[in-house]
């Protein structure tokens, strides 16, 4: 099976621009039920002003043209042991399996007639600690903090409650059928 990034790969710019990286030994929260699709609010073709998202069932086709109107990137994604998505009540995190074997996480929910996703920043390291007393096992280069206690849905509720997934990192306007990226 081939080896893919999270489904987000689109917001990734946006996740490696921030100075701390959070990563995960097991797919968060452990407790929390695997989802066997993509959300269907995300499901439909998207656009912004450069790329077209395509996302199916368990695929996500994302195109990047140039000012031109040429493909110059097309990456696509399967739901597969290395992207897995959990729901826990109305929320969604997409837990992507990363070269160095850890998994990094993002959060997504529905408001209204939006779709957001959002990710793990700088302000979420402090929040981790003050609000569940979750402290990195390891810290590698500053900026790429592990975690191997396990993350579960009653600590990712109360996380979320207290602010954590700070950055705002798209968000799908199910309306429009567009994408307002944040980033």
């Amino acid at each position: 099976m081939k080896k893919i990034s999270l489904v987000l790969v689109a917001i990734m710019a946006s996740a490696l621009s921030s100075c701390v990286t959070h990563y995960f030994a097991e797919p968060v929260p452990t407790d929390a039920k695997d989802y066997s699709y993509i959300p269907k609010a995300m499901q439909g073709s998207w656009a912004t002003e450069n790329e077209l998202h395509t996302i199916g069932k368990n695929k996500w086709i994302s195109e990047e043209v140039d000012s031109l109107g040429n493909k110059t990137t097309t990456v696509e994604f399967e739901l597969s042991d290395s992207l897995i998505v959990k729901r826990f009540k109305r929320y969604y995190f997409f837990n992507s399996l990363e070269k160095n074997g850890y998994w990094a996480v993002y959060f997504g929910f529905k408001q209204g007639n939006r779709f957001f996703i959002m990710g793990l920043g700088d302000d979420d390291t402090i929040t981790l600690a003050s609000s569940i007393e979750l402290l990195p096992d390891s810290i590698c280069n500053d900026n790429e903090h592990y975690f191997n206690t396990p993350f579960t849905k009653k600590l990712m509720k109360k996380f979320i409650a207290d602010g954590g997934f700070a950055d705002t990192l798209i968000v799908f306007d199910i309306g429009t059928r567009k994408i307002e990226k944040l980033y």
